[in-house]
């Protein structure tokens, strides 16, 4: 990694992590860097897409919604940290944060960790109808504002870093319940312009990622959202178990393969082919997510489910509270 920009400010100042880092008994800095991985992306991706699968049929829309603003999560803080190219104060600091990670991947501002979480959990908090509209904002609060917190405690992001994301993934927020009540497809079309425009101004921080599950949620969502499945959880768990690993798959065959080849577009950007198969992988992957429902649908009448069905704590289709103690589609149980 390059050396990167310099912000001499006290929003971009690692003696500022430094002193609140020993401000803090350590017992709370252990706390905190337990409670950062509530922010990272693997976590905010997999609750997004369980809540999506698992919710009620007719919820599904917001909860696409909620999908579709993690990705455009993914593509802006992809494209500003690959543009803004900022080091992290780990790497700056002289003397080093000796609580701070050796290493630590990738540039700093803004943070993903700080986006993630105001975009998510405050997206979340918006849309679904678990317990009162304060409740559901008082938690999404107190996690918008400890996840950022811990990364300048543990030394990865300036406060600015973090700052920054949260106001951006909450500005994200706000977009998406203005333009999306009709359709979750704007916002994918969205993403997409944003992740692309990055690729061509030169970043190259998980672009493809992000190109790949825009292109996955708005090939897919167009297809599906007007249609209706009501999977029972069973078929959604199998189906996801499936899934959610196949993202994991898709991003380990991206640090171990190595395709050579490729080819320059519009004489200026150079498109490799390994960039392209993992544009193709995410794709799939993300459309794959975006359709288990539906898919895990065609499933409810097999043996394997209705047999792991009986065996689940929740009798419903969902873990919803409504469903709970439901029973699911006698009429099938009644040959068994």
């Amino acid at each position: 990694m390059s050396e990167g920009q310099d912000l001499p400010t006290f929003f971009f100042d690692p003696e500022v992590n430094r002193a609140v880092n020993e401000a803090l008994p350590s017992i709370a800095v252990e706390a905190f860097g337990i409670l950062t991985a509530l922010g990272d992306g693997a976590t905010l991706v997999t609750v997004a897409a369980l809540l999506y699968w698992f919710g009620a049929a007719e919820d599904r829309h917001d909860r696409a919604m909620v999908l579709a603003i993690a990705v455009t999560t993914l593509a802006l803080v992809a494209g500003l940290k690959g543009i803004l190219e900022v080091q992290r104060p780990l790497y700056a600091a002289d003397p080093p944060l000796a609580f701070a990670p050796e290493t630590y991947p990738g540039w700093s501002t803004p943070s993903a960790h700080a986006m993630g979480a105001a975009a998510v959990y405050g997206a979340l908090a918006a849309v679904m109808g678990a317990g009162k509209r304060w409740q559901r904002y008082a938690v999404a609060a107190a996690l918008i504002v400890t996840i950022p917190f811990s990364r300048v405690v543990i030394g990865v992001h300036y406060l600015g870093d973090v700052t920054l994301g949260a106001l951006l993934g909450l500005g994200l927020v706000a977009v998406a319940l203005r333009i999306t009540n009709r359709s979750v497809t704007p916002m994918f079309a969205l993403s997409l312009a944003i992740a692309v425009a990055a690729f061509l101004l030169g970043s190259e921080e998980y672009t493809t990622m992000a190109i790949g599950a825009s292109l996955g949620g708005l090939v897919t969502w167009p297809l599906l959202e007007n249609r209706d499945a009501e999977p029972l959880g069973a078929s959604l768990l199998l189906l996801g178990l499936l899934v959610l690993p196949l993202l994991a798959v898709v991003r380990l065959l991206d640090l171990l393969i190595a395709v050579e080849g490729g080819f320059v577009v519009a004489g200026t950007v150079t498109v490799s082919l390994l960039a392209i198969l993992e544009t193709v992988g995410f794709a799939v992957a993300f459309g794959g997510a975006i359709a288990a429902p539906y898919v895990a649908a065609e499933l409810d009448d097999s043996r394997a489910v209705r047999k792991l069905q009986r065996a689940l704590p929740f009798s419903g289709r969902t873990v919803d509270p409504g469903a709970v103690g439901e029973d699911p589609t006698p009429e099938r149980e009644a040959g068994d």
